[in-house]
């Protein structure tokens, strides 16, 4: 019952910080517009400089790196079965709205919200924030592939050049980079440094949802049937499975399918739709209704499920 208190409390800070962004729109001092700063902000600077943080900490020993590589193994074949699997789950006549609600079912909030959760239960020094990272960059690649196709419609969009330069694949490759080379013994004031700029992701991600929340009519928002049938594969079903294989690995015994690994599985797939759905939406002509209601509807709704399922993990490892 302690744990499912610690993640209570630590996703109703998260649900309190993202108060003064609806409070802003609401006394009209700031718009909607106003959050594409925030969004900017997040993306460039605080998510690389919380990825470089973590990454400049880790010790690459054998094994550990071992368990990186199968992580990223592991975490690409979820994603390619989570793919396969809505286009069973999705029946809906329209294509552009089929392949949006298959969107915000495959990728989850990881990077905005997994990753400062992570980082508030676990640590900032946790193996579960390095397996973290990498399950980040994995959903980031296939977010601009396979994501951009179901957004589009079209194969064309589909761009490996613009996954493989995301802020996040650049902020781990330098943070691996400076790692192995010393450099951070040598210049502790750059941990200093990456350190301070990470301290915006939690508060800035928040405040961007909670200017979203205010922009969209509560009534609207909770009366999507829709909406309820994405959450359900995505806050309780894709969970459920990802850690079932997860514990299953975990089972066997071998050292490198480790608890940390089984939580960070559950920190990625645990969490709401990505918030890069609607931008995904603008950019390619895609649903933006249903992008913006059930990447709004989910994260309300995770506050529920994902202390509830952590809870119910925990008594399992």
């Amino acid at each position: 019952m302690d744990t499912l208190i610690v993640m209570l409390k630590n996703v109703l800070i998260f649900v309190l910080l993202a108060v003064p962004g609806y409070l802003l729109v609401k006394g009209k001092l700031v718009t909607g517009k106003d959050s594409h700063l925030l969004s900017k902000l997040l993306t460039y600077v605080g998510m690389p400089a919380l990825i470089l943080s973590s990454t400049l900490k880790l010790e690459f020993t054998g094994a550990f790196t071992l368990s990186i590589l199968v992580t990223a193994v592991i975490g690409t074949l979820l994603i390619l079965g989570m793919f396969l699997l809505t286009a069973l789950l999705v029946r809906d006549n329209e294509e552009k709205r089929r392949g949006m609600l298959r969107f915000c079912m495959i990728f989850a909030n990881n990077g905005f919200i997994g990753l400062p959760l992570a980082k508030a239960v676990f640590g900032e020094d946790s193996p579960v924030m390095a397996y973290l990272i990498i399950l980040n960059i994995i959903m980031n690649l296939t977010m601009f592939t396979l994501g951009t196709y179901l957004v589009s419609g079209d194969k064309k969009t589909m761009n490996l050049k613009k996954a493989l330069l995301t802020p996040v694949l650049l902020g781990f490759l330098a943070g691996i980079a400076l790692n192995l080379l010393g450099v951070s013994s040598v210049v502790p004031e750059l941990q200093t440094y990456a350190t301070h700029f990470s301290g915006i992701v939690t508060p800035l991600s928040m405040l961007v949802l909670g200017i979203k929340l205010a922009e969209v009519p509560m009534k609207k928002l909770f009366t999507s049937g829709r909406m309820y049938y994405t959450a359900l594969i995505r806050l309780i079903l894709f969970p459920i499975l990802c850690v079932a294989v997860m514990l299953l690995l975990h089972k066997t015994g071998m050292a490198m399918f480790n608890r940390d690994m089984v939580l960070a599985f559950f920190i990625a797939y645990a969490m709401p739709t990505a918030g890069l759905a609607s931008a995904f939406a603008d950019q390619h002509k895609g649903d933006g209704e249903n992008a913006v209601i059930c990447t709004l509807g989910t994260t309300v709704l995770s506050i529920a499920t994902i202390p509830v399922l952590f809870w119910v993990l925990t008594l399992m490892v």
